[in-house]
């Protein structure tokens, strides 16, 4: 208890305070433990109120001293004031998340859950209440400790999602429709010898399903502003041969014929088959528009050129193997090098895919292909143009790449990269980059041009000037004034052009990367747009990648 006695009382939000003078001192903590022991601990002390109440006692304490007030004198002065909870409400710019916030009380009433709710649909939040949130904000804000602030997002707008285009399924397994991202390595490990049921289909035979585009889902604000979702497109059969539209059903696609089915962009082929035990000299050279199953080798000197997909069963030592598809090859790709130490050296083998090429191992061969090159073993001084390549099986990357010359879009992925004698191998992974900044290359020419006519045009301005002036001269002076602004705006938009492309290449050199998952050695060098990588010593499982606009080599972490 006290020895001054102090009695505190509430006058509608006012606390007051009703204080026996005495020659005792009070201080601000006497009378702080005093409203907590009537039971204001938590209202708020004005602090003015308090600084005058203890100069008024102090001052009545000099009157008690010269009598001038009565033993028992009190005192009575305002000090503190009850406060319910405040709440405030803020939506974001674009109108997707509401926030509020609550001041603890000072011994007033807490915001109730339907007391906040009524707040903000008065503040004009009126969609995306989330329950949850809001009850844990006011349950808090209730338990905090008097003039706490606390936060919290109550409400969140629907994103909208614009419609689905019409997409396409594969009913035949084995067929898949090809995704432009990079490779992701399974848990499954695969055999690339066994080409298990290689996808074949009969007449009348269900081949692809085409799903209707969506209408999307409206997008509405915290506001209950709404967004129309824009629906998504349909898309019309673009088919090869051997297939055509059912009759009963507008969005499947059936064989007219049996044979090898194959996916195109918007629908399938059937491709006729052509299977052979082996490509030697008693065979002769296969050239077949349909697709080639060889269940042996493809032997030195011969060819294979498919319009539909390639399986061979053995290795390849041929001239070239050419797919208008994907190009399967359970065993090795051998071949050696041509016109050694010349501009004209070459390789004996050429290995050519719209899709994906896939072997065992390859060494000493030209690879071309739009899609992936997968080898399960190795890859030694080859010239490879893909769009990523993997070396190793798919669900242990521990393939070797030695040596040779890549040319790339997204990079690479492996277990080892180069080799102890440090050969060179040169990763160049700019297939996507490179026509971007040759057009970028072509405007910075024609806006060169373009300026060098317009500093000859307002050189001609600035003669015409120096002459008499006459409507002749000033009609000439106007054309080439207007023939100066035509350029310039030109000159603006190729400018604008170019800042486009560079963000876009930007982006392309973001996306790269070469994975290397066990070593890497020196001699290896790696471009990616306009930088240079040369790696000078041995790493262990690292990544090289574009990181603050340069490209680096980071530890991969696992």
């Amino acid at each position: 208890m006290n020895s001054i006695s102090m009695q505190f009382s509430r006058n509608q939000d006012t606390i007051i305070i009703d204080v026996m003078v005495t020659l005792l001192p009070l201080t601000p903590a006497l009378v702080r433990e005093g409203m907590a022991e009537a039971g204001f601990g938590r209202c708020f002390v004005v602090n003015d109120q308090l600084t005058n109440l203890l100069a008024d006692y102090q001052a009545l304490q000099s009157e008690l001293k010269l009598k001038k007030i009565p033993d028992g004198y009190r005192a009575q002065r305002k000090i503190a004031v009850r406060k319910n909870a405040e709440v405030k409400f803020d939506i974001a710019p674009d109108a997707m998340t509401a926030t509020a916030t609550i001041v603890a009380a000072w011994g007033g009433a807490p915001v109730s859950a339907n007391d906040l709710v009524k707040g903000a649909q008065e503040y004009g939040i009126s969609f995306g209440f989330q329950k949850e949130q809001i009850v844990h904000l006011v349950a808090t804000a209730s338990r905090a400790e008097p003039g706490v602030v606390t936060t919290q997002v109550i409400a969140v707008g629907r994103v909208m999602q614009p419609g689905l285009n019409a997409r396409f399924e594969a009913l035949v397994a084995g067929m898949s429709v090809r995704v432009n991202k990079p490779v992701m390595i399974s848990n499954s490990r695969a055999d690339l010898r066994d080409f298990g049921v290689i996808p074949a289909v009969q007449l009348g035979q269900g081949i692809v399903r085409r799903l209707p585009p969506t209408k999307g889902v409206d997008g509405i604000n915290v506001r209950s502003e709404v967004t129309l979702a824009p629906p998504g497109t349909p898309i019309e059969w673009n088919n090869g041969e051997g297939v055509e539209v059912s009759p009963t059903d507008a969005d499947l696609l059936i064989a007219a014929r049996d044979g090898m089915p194959r996916i195109l962009d918007a629908g399938a082929t059937v491709d006729e088959v052509y299977a052979v035990k082996k490509v030697d000299l008693a065979t002769g050279h296969i050239q077949f528009r349909g697709s080639v199953i060889v269940n042996g080798d493809v032997t030195q000197g011969m060819k294979v050129i498919a319009g539909g997909n390639v399986f061979i069963k053995g290795a390849v030592e041929g001239d070239l193997v050419e797919s208008g598809g994907d190009i399967s090859i359970g065993g090795s790709i051998i071949g050696h090098q041509v016109n050694v130490g010349t501009d004209e050296e070459q390789y004996s083998t050429v290995v050519k895919a719209k899709g994906d090429i896939r072997c065992t191992l390859a060494q000493y061969v030209k690879i071309e292909c739009e899609g992936d090159f997968h080898a399960v073993k190795q890859i030694n001084h080859c010239d490879v143009s893909a769009r990523m390549v993997v070396a190793g099986p798919e669900d242990k990357l521990t393939g070797k790449v030695v040596g040779g010359h890549f040319y790339l879009d997204l990079g690479i992925k492996c277990g080892v990269l180069g080799s102890p004698s440090e050969s060179s191998l040169q990763l160049n992974i700019n297939r996507r980059i490179d026509p971007v900044a040759e057009k970028q290359q072509a405007l910075r020419q024609n806006v060169a041009a373009v300026k060098v006519e317009m500093e000859q045009i307002k050189s001609s301005i600035e003669q015409m000037k120096k002459l008499e002036k006459s409507d002749a001269t000033t009609e000439h002076m106007n054309a080439f004034v207007e023939e100066f602004e035509a350029q310039k705006t030109v000159a603006l938009a190729m400018i604008e052009d170019i800042k486009r492309l560079e963000a876009q290449r930007v982006a392309l050199m973001i996306e790269t990367a070469v994975i290397v998952k066990q070593q890497m050695f020196g001699g290896v060098e790696v471009h990616v747009g306009s930088e240079k990588l040369p790696v000078k010593r041995e790493y262990g499982p690292s990544q090289v990648k574009i990181i603050e606009a340069a490209l680096k080599i980071d530890p991969l972490i696992h």
